[in-house]
C-alpha cells in the first residue's frame, strides 16, 4: 500500500506529480474509487488551468506536472473518463456539478414525484399519478461529489476573486490546499487486486458475544432454526445495466435469461447478478430481443467485486426468496404465501392463506436459516365491490363509512400480488384518466384503461370508479431529501385484506379463522419438515441449492435452555401465595385483600335510563364485593342521562366534575369509540380525574357479574393509586423505566411516545409521561424531558436519586442498535445533567422485540413437542452473534404456539451478570395489574403500551398532570 498524506501548505499541483502515474490509473479505472474528492478536485483543477493559460502563459513545468496524468485507456469502457468530464471553465464545472438533478419520468406503474408538496409548510407541483407495479422508482440524480463537492465551490468562490491577470494559477490552488491538510490518497501496488478482487466481508472477524447465565432447571428445547451448511468458495459480483433501460423487473429478469447459457447458476435482484463462477471478461456486452414489442435492448455486464460465499448473508437470504419462486409462493413483505393452498371459509367471505417466512443470519451458533409458519387473511371481496355494497346499503353517507373502513387498511392487487397501504381516494380520477410515462425516452400520455391492457392483457369493466391513492416516502440515492410517491390503484383490481374492527368483534368469525392460524407445536413443526421437502422434491430450488454448493440440515436446532424458579406473590394482611408453574394467580386474587387498598368514599356513576337496573345491580355487586378485598366503598353519586348521544354524556361528565369525585363510573349502553374518547378526553386530560367506563352488556349476566365486578374494582384501585400485588425485588435504589410509541395507522394523528418509570423500591408504583412525536423529530428528544421529570418526581417522593437506571425500550428494529448505543444513551447522560451536575447513574439499557419469528419448542417425547413453560430462557446458539441478548418465554398460552421475547442489552454500567438481568426481566413481568398472570413483556413496557395507544388513539392531547402517578390508563 502507498500511502501520501499532504500536512503542509504546498502547492496541490506539485504534490500531484509526486504521485506515480500507475496509481493514478488505478485509482481513476476502478468504479468504486474515484469519484469523492480526488476526481472532483482534479477536474476543477484542470479546468480551472484551462481558465488561466487564456490570461496568462502559464509556465511549461506547471503545464507538465499535469500531462504527466492521462485519461484512462479507452479499454475499460466502464471507467469513468475523466477526459470527457473536463470543463471548459471553472465556473461551468461548478454549475454542472450543482445542478439539481433532472425530473424523473414515469418508472414504469410508479410515478416518482418531483419534489411532490413537500412536507406541510412547502410548496410545490401538483403530483403525477401513475398505477401500481412492482418496480421501485430509481434516481436520474448524479452521484455525490463527497468531499470534493465543497473543494469545487471552494474554487468557484476563489475565481469571484481572482488576482488580476498576471497573477498565478497557483495562488487559486493554494486558497485550497488548508482543506487538504489532513486527507489521504490510497493506492494498491497490485493493480489486479484493486478493490475489484479484494474479499468484501459481511461478517465480522471478532469472535461471538456469549452471556450465559446458570439458575434454573436445564429442559431439552428445539427452535425453528436450520443450520445451512454449505462448500466454501468464491463469489464473483456483477452490474447489470439496460440499454435502453428497463423499468419492469420482470422484464429484466426475461431478457437477462435469455443469455443462461453464460450462468446456469445464478442469484440476480433485477440490478446485481451473484455468480459462483467468473465471466470470461469484466465487461460483457449482450444483446437481447423484447418479447413484448421485439425490440432490441443491449445489456453491459460488469464486474464488481469477489466475495466469499461464506460472508455473504445478503445472497443467502435473496437466494432463498428465488426459491419461494421456484416453489410458486405469492410474496407479501419479507412472507411468502401459498395461493394454491387458500382455506376458504365461506361464510364470512375469508379465505386464509398458508405461508413461510425465512430469514438467514449468523448467530452465536453458527450460521442459520430461520424458518417459520405464518397465515395471512384476505377478502374474498373486490375493492369495488365493498364500494358498491356500501353506495347501496348507506346512500349518501357512503363516503365516510368507505375512507373509516379503507383509510389505513391494506389492498392485494390481483394482476401481481402485491400489497399497498390506502391512503385516500380520489373521486376526479378514473380508469379514463390518463398518466405521463416514458416510451422509448419519449413522453406520452395513456389512461389507465390502455395501460393495463397492454401491460395485463386485463380489461377494466367500470370506467367511472374511483381511485385509490397509495402515498409512500423513500431515500434513494442521489436525491439529498426523501422522495414522496402517490401510487393509483383500479378498485376493481384490488382485493380487500385483513379484518375490520366489526369482524374482529364477531366472536364466532374469530374462533372459525383461530382454527386455521393459531396452529399447535406439533403442526408447525409439520409445517417446518414440509418446506424442507418441498424444497427437496422442486428439481429447480433443489439445482439452485445445489449450484451454490448450499445444503439445508434435516432437523431443526437442538438447544438445552433453563427454566427459571417460579416467583412468590405477597398480597395485603402480609399473605405470601407460592410461585405455580403455570404463572397464574387468578383465584389468589379474588380470595385475597390488595397489597394496598385506596378507601373510595366520593364517586360518581353516570348511566342511561335504559340501563338503570344493571347499574343498581351493579353497585350492589360493588358494595358486596369491596370487603373481602380489602376496599372500603361509600355509595355513589348518580347521574341519570336522557339519552345515549355522545353530548349528553360530556354534559353529565361535566356536571359530575364540579362535586371533585375521587373516581368517575360512566356506564354506556353500547361499545362506541367517538363516545369513549369523548369521556376520556373530558377525564384524563380536562378534569384530571380518574374514570372507568363499562359496557352494560358486560355486567348484564347475572352469573359473570361477581367475577367481571371484581376485576373492576381491582382496576378501579389501580387508577386512585393503589396496588395489587408485589413480589421480591433484590436490586436496591433503582428506576425501572418502560417506553413504546404509537403510531396512527390512517397517518392523520401524530405520533406518541410514552415513558413510564417506578419510583418506590418495589416497583408497584408509577410515574407516567406521554408526549407527542412531530415528523422528523427524533424519539430521543421526547425521551430526555419524560426522563429528567421522572427522576424529580423520584427525588420528591423517596429524596435521593437512584443509583441504577434499568431502561426497556420497545419498538426498535435490529438496524437501529448502533444508533442507540451511540447515539440516544450519551444524549441520555447528558440530559441527566440537569438533574444534578454531580449525579452519574449506572445506566443498563435494553431493548426488548416482541414481533420476532423464533420458536421454542418443548420436547416431551419422540415426535412430541409441547409450549416451554413460563420463565424458559434461552441465550445461546440461536442469540445474536455480536450483541449481549437473550430469548425469554414468560406467559402461559392454551392456543397455538407460544412466542418467546427478545432482549439485546445494549448498554450495563452495573455490568449485571447474566443470571441477575434475566431473573429481573422475568419477575418485571409479573407486575402488571391488568392481568393476573405474567404477560409477555416487562410491566412497564406494557404500561407504556397502554398509555400511548391509549392517548394517541382516544385522546389525541396531553393529559393532566395530577395523573401522572397513578396508573389512569388501565
Amino acid at each position: 500500500m502507498l500511502q501520501v498524506t499532504v500536512f503542509c501548505r504546498t502547492n496541490l499541483l506539485s504534490f500531484l506529480q509526486c504521485i506515480p502515474k500507475k496509481y493514478y490509473l488505478e485509482i481513476m479505472a476502478d468504479p468504486s474509487k474515484g469519484r469523492g474528492r480526488g476526481l472532483a478536485l482534479i477536474q476543477s483543477l484542470r479546468a480551472q488551468k484551462n481558465v488561466e493559460s487564456q490570461k496568462q502563459d502559464i509556465s511549461s513545468e506547471t503545464s507538465s506536472s499535469l500531462d504527466m496524468y492521462p485519461p484512462p485507456s479507452a479499454a475499460s469502457s466502464y471507467a469513468p473518463s475523466i477526459a470527457d468530464s473536463y470543463a471548459p471553465n471553472i465556473l461551468s464545472a461548478v454549475s454542472s456539478a450543482m445542478a439539481p438533478p433532472p425530473a424523473g419520468g414515469g418508472r414504469g406503474k410508479i410515478a416518482l414525484l418531483s419534489k411532490m408538496l413537500h412536507k406541510p409548510g412547502g410548496g410545490g407541483d401538483a403530483p403525477l399519478l401513475c398505477p401500481a407495479s412492482d418496480v421501485k422508482p430509481s434516481s436520474s440524480a448524479p452521484k455525490s461529489m463527497g468531499r470534493g463537492l465543497k473543494l469545487i465551490q471552494s474554487l468557484r468562490a476563489a475565481q469571484s476573486h481572482l488576482s488580476p491577470p498576471g497573477s498565478s494559477a497557483a495562488s487559486v490552488v493554494d486558497s485550497v490546499t488548508d482543506q487538504m491538510a489532513a486527507s489521504t490518497i490510497t493506492a494498491v501496488s497490485d493493480a489486479s487486486s484493486v478493490g475489484k478482487n479484494k474479499y468484501f466481508r459481511e461478517i465480522k472477524d471478532t469472535p461471538p458475544v456469549v452471556m450465559k447465565g446458570t439458575t434454573g432447571t436445564p429442559c431439552d428445547v428445539t427452535a425453528n432454526y436450520i443450520y445451512l451448511k454449505f462448500e466454501e468458495s468464491n463469489v464473483f459480483e456483477y452490474q447489470v445495466k439496460y440499454e435502453p433501460d428497463q423499468d419492469h423487473k420482470h422484464l429484466r429478469f426475461k431478457l437477462l435469461n435469455e443469455h443462461r447459457h453464460l450462468f446456469e447458476v445464478k442469484t440476480f435482484d433485477g440490478s446485481i447478478l451473484y455468480v459462483p463462477q467468473r465471466l470470461p471478461n469484466d465487461v460483457t456486452d449482450l444483446v437481447s430481443t423484447n418479447p413484448y414489442d421485439d425490440s432490441k435492448v443491449n445489456i453491459t455486464i460488469i464486474f464488481n467485486r469477489t466475495r466469499r460465499l461464506s460472508e455473504m448473508i445478503h445472497i443467502y437470504n435473496l437466494l432463498f426468496k428465488h426459491i419461494m419462486s421456484d416453489l410458486e409462493l405469492v410474496r407479501f413483505g419479507r412472507q411468502h404465501f401459498n395461493e394454491h393452498a387458500a382455506i376458504q371459509i365461506p361464510q364470512h367471505k375469508l379465505e386464509v392463506w398458508p405461508g413461510y417466512v425465512t430469514a438467514v443470519n449468523e448467530y452465536e451458533g453458527g450460521l442459520m436459516l430461520t424458518l417459520d409458519s405464518t397465515h395471512r387473511v384476505l377478502r374474498t371481496q373486490s375493492v369495488l365491490s365493498f364500494i358498491k355494497d356500501t353506495v347501496q346499503a348507506h346512500g349518501a353517507n357512503w363516503k365516510r363509512l368507505v375512507k373509516e373502513t379503507l383509510f389505513g387498511s391494506s389492498v392485494m392487487t390481483s394482476y401481481n400480488k402485491k400489497l399497498y397501504r390506502v391512503d385516500g381516494i380520489d373521486d376526479n380520477l378514473t380508469p379514463k384518466s390518463t398518466f405521463e410515462r416514458k416510451e422509448n425516452g419519449v413522453p406520452v400520455q395513456i389512461s389507465y384503461i390502455d395501460y393495463y391492457k397492454k401491460n395485463y392483457n386485463i380489461d377494466i369493466m367500470d370506467w367511472d370508479q374511483p381511485i385509490l391513492i397509495s402515498r409512500d416516502t423513500k431515500r434513494i440515492a442521489g436525491e439529498e431529501k426523501e422522495v414522496d410517491y402517490m401510487i393509483c390503484l383500479i378498485p376493481e383490481l384490488c382485493q380487500l385484506t385483513g379484518l375490520t374492527d366489526d369482524q374482529r368483534n364477531n366472536f364466532r368469525l374469530m374462533k372459525d379463522v383461530a382454527t386455521y392460524t393459531r396452529i399447535t407445536p406439533n403442526q408447525r413443526y409439520a409445517a417446518f419438515k414440509q418446506f424442507v421437502s418441498n424444497v427437496l422434491n422442486n428439481e429447480s430450488a433443489r439445482n439452485r441449492l445445489k449450484g451454490w454448493g448450499l445444503s439445508l440440515a434435516p432437523e431443526t436446532i437442538d438447544i438445552t435452555a433453563r427454566t427459571l424458579p417460579p416467583e412468590a406473590l405477597y398480597f395485603g394482611n402480609n399473605v405470601k401465595v407460592p410461585g405455580k408453574p403455570n404463572a397464574d394467580w387468578n383465584g389468589d386474587v379474588a380470595k385475597n385483600s390488595v397489597m394496598q387498598a385506596v378507601d373510595i368514599y366520593k364517586w360518581a356513576v353516570l348511566f342511561t335510563d335504559r340501563d338503570k337496573l344493571t347499574t343498581m345491580n351493579f353497585i350492589e355487586t360493588v358494595q358486596r364485593c369491596c370487603k373481602p378485598m380489602g376496599i372500603t366503598i361509600e355509595k355513589p353519586q348518580l347521574l341519570r342521562l336522557p339519552n345515549d348521544r355522545t353530548d349528553s354524556f360530556v354534559v353529565g361528565l361535566r356536571e359530575a366534575i364540579q362535586t371533585r369525585p375521587q373516581i368517575i363510573v360512566v356506564i354506556c349502553p353500547s361499545s362506541r369509540d367517538d363516545r369513549y374518547s369523548a369521556i376520556k378526553r373530558v377525564c384524563c386530560s380536562d378534569a384530571g380525574i380518574p374514570s372507568q367506563v363499562i359496557n352494560a352488556r358486560t355486567i348484564m349476566n347475572q352469573q359473570k357479574v361477581r367475577s367481571i365486578t371484581q376485576k373492576i374494582l381491582l382496576q378501579m384501585n389501580c387508577k386512585l393509586g393503589g396496588t395489587l400485588w408485589h413480589i421480591h425485588i433484590p436490586i436496591k435504589s433503582v428506576m425501572v423505566v418502560g417506553t413504546d410509541s404509537y403510531h396512527d395507522p390512517s397517518r392523520r394523528r401524530p405520533s406518541v411516545c410514552s415513558f413510564v418509570a417506578s419510583y418506590t423500591q418495589s416497583l408497584t408504583k408509577w410515574y407516567s409521561t406521554a408526549v407527542f412525536q412531530e415528523q422528523g423529530q427524533e424519539i430521543i428528544d421526547c425521551l430526555k424531558a419524560c426522563l429528567v421529570n421522572s427522576l424529580r418526581h423520584y427525588l420528591i417522593t423517596n429524596g435521593y436519586l437512584p443509583d441504577r437506571i434499568i431502561i426497556y425500550r420497545d419498538g426498535v428494529g435490529d438496524g437501529q442498535f448502533k444508533q442507540v448505543q451511540t447515539y440516544e444513551i450519551p444524549q441520555l447522560r447528558v440530559t441527566i445533567q440537569e438533574v444534578d451536575t454531580q449525579y452519574v447513574p449506572k445506566i443498563t439499557y435494553v431493548i426488548v422485540q416482541k414481533r420476532i419469528n423464533t420458536r421454542i419448542f418443548l420436547k416431551c417425547g419422540p415426535g412430541q413437542l409441547e409450549n416451554p413453560a413460563p420463565g424458559t430462557v434461552v441465550d445461546h446458539a440461536i442469540t445474536r452473534r455480536d450483541w449481549y441478548d437473550f430469548l425469554i418465554v414468560s406467559q402461559k398460552v392454551n392456543q397455538g404456539t407460544v412466542t418467546p421475547t427478545h432482549y439485546v442489552v445494549i448498554n450495563d454500567d452495573s455490568k449485571m451478570p447474566p443470571d441477575q438481568c434475566q431473573r429481573l426481566t422475568y419477575k418485571l413481568t409479573h407486575l402488571y395489574y391488568n392481568w393476573p398472570g405474567t404477560v409477555r413483556v416487562p410491566a412497564p413496557c406494557q404500561y407504556a403500551h397502554k398509555l400511548a395507544y391509549l392517548v394517541g388513539q382516544n385522546i389525541g392531547k396531553n393529559t393532566s398532570e395530577a395523573l401522572a402517578d397513578k396508573l389512569f390508563f388501565l
